[in-house]
């Protein structure tokens, strides 16, 4: 069922002469957005409040399961996570033992709603998590514009500003070293990260200096840590903001040394890295298998089974060896068209094979090579269909929306949505690709 405050948005856009037909995200005139390459949406995403604090309770409720589940599971033994996650002895020797302090709450779950609910596809789960630099930018710009604003203003609308909250976080997260004052900031990429994923960082560096922080941007080796005390090029340290992960500096001998001094200074008190080591370990998919499964979650009361059922969907994990897979493997066969395969440790989209774009016999194959390396199996959700109106040919396109919603210590921490015409595979290089913000309304709205 479409949102109403969309089918509202729509008839207003479609009315002659509506002021609504002049907002243009690309036309340029936006320097943030202009900047950023993307191509954007000319109205937002809509959900209703109270939806959105029902599912926030939710969320959270899953986030801190799945943040419990190596010590539930496996008595906070890093080894014994690695060796389930299918993780090498040189990733457990990296993080070192768990803390018994678990990480302020931070990432990103990409959900779609079924036209019932919000459904989680994934959760991100440390702090390598992006799209900050543009979720806040296509909001801003929105009320930028006359006419966007004076609709917003006529119904209450607003979204959650997330790297307003992001910057409080990291200002929090700080003051256990800072003693009050504002934290220096290191936005640290991995050995040669910057020239693959630094047009995604810069930005962010930029956002959290308008927001009043110290921020520097690098890679790993920019930094220095003796003693305990962290610095880059020099200049002392509070917060290393990691955006690279344990893959990048594993086998680096430099990288991983320097990840090692990081992570015992954070452990002294020395240095706040956000996110700790281990939160790499919580962005595995094959978690979901874990909190999905009935052979598996018996470590779940039934109030937490009922919370995970609401919100995700059936999950099952292939594993090379396991002859209790067999049974699931033929499950999946004779699902195929139902079903969506995902690499353990894949990202971006990469590692997916989708049973109902594909024949028996690439199925078949996909599931085997899946389960090689590490795989989930889970059950397809299809998204309501979000209209899209374009007034200069009176259309109306049925589009999918892919949102990407961010959670951090204080809860909810809004988000935004990837959007393609209905049908079309979300990919990095989708062509019609286009990003929307997300705005609330309050759900005592009524239709007219």
């Amino acid at each position: 069922m479409t949102d109403r405050m969309t089918r509202r948005y729509n008839r207003e856009l479609a009315r002659p002469g509506s002021p609504l037909a002049a907002v243009d995200l690309n036309s340029g005139t936006d320097p943030a957005l202009a900047a950023l390459g993307y191509r954007y949406l000319d109205r937002p995403v809509f959900f209703g409040e109270q939806e959105i604090r029902r599912f926030e309770a939710d969320l959270l409720g899953t986030v801190d399961l799945l943040t419990s589940l190596p010590e539930r599971l496996f008595d906070g033994d890093t080894a014994r996570v690695c060796e389930a996650l299918g993780l090498s002895p040189a990733k457990a020797a990296l993080v070192g033992d768990l803390q018994k302090t678990k990480p302020p709450r931070f990432g990103r779950i990409d959900a779609y709603h079924d036209g019932e609910s919000l459904r989680i596809l994934e959760f991100n789960a440390s702090s390598q998590t992006g799209g900050q630099e543009w979720v806040g930018a296509v909001a801003d710009a929105l009320l930028q514009q006359d006419a966007f604003r004076e609709f917003a203003g006529a119904h209450g609308l607003h979204h959650v500003d997330t790297t307003a909250e992001l910057a409080r976080s990291l200002r929090a997260a700080a003051s256990a070293v800072t003693s009050g004052r504002d934290p220096v900031v290191a936005l640290v990429e991995g050995p040669g990260g910057m020239a693959s994923y630094g047009h995604a960082w810069r930005p962010l560096q930029r956002i959290l200096r308008g927001h009043g922080l110290e921020c520097r941007l690098g890679e790993i080796g920019d930094l220095t840590v003796d003693r305990g005390r962290v610095r880059f090029d020099g200049t002392p340290v509070d917060l290393v903001y990691r955006v690279f992960d344990l893959d990048q500096v594993v086998d680096h001998p430099e990288g991983r040394a320097l990840t090692e001094r990081l992570r015992d200074a954070h452990r002294d008190g020395r240095v706040v890295l956000w996110s700790p080591l281990e939160t790499d370990l919580h962005a595995n998919k094959r978690w979901m298998a874990y909190l999905s499964d009935p052979s598996l979650r018996g470590h779940l009361s039934a109030e937490e089974r009922a919370t995970v059922d609401r919100v995700l969907p059936w999950t099952r994990m292939l594993t090379a060896g396991r002859g209790a897979d067999r049974s699931t493997v033929e499950e999946c066969r004779e699902r195929r068209a139902d079903l969506i395969l995902k690499l353990n440790e894949g990202f971006a989209g990469s590692g997916i094979t989708c049973g109902w774009l594909v024949d028996d016999r690439q199925w078949e194959r996909a599931l085997r090579q899946a389960a090689e390396v590490g795989a989930v199996v889970q059950q397809r959700v299809v998204p309501r269909r979000e209209p899209v109106h374009d007034p200069a040919t009176g259309r109306t396109e049925d589009w999918d929306s892919c949102l990407g919603l961010y959670w951090m210590p204080g809860g909810f921490a809004g988000g935004g949505s990837r959007l393609v015409p209905s049908g079309e595979p979300f990919t990095l290089e989708a062509a019609r690709k286009k990003l929307a913000g997300v705005f609330l309304y309050p759900d005592a709205t009524e239709e007219n």
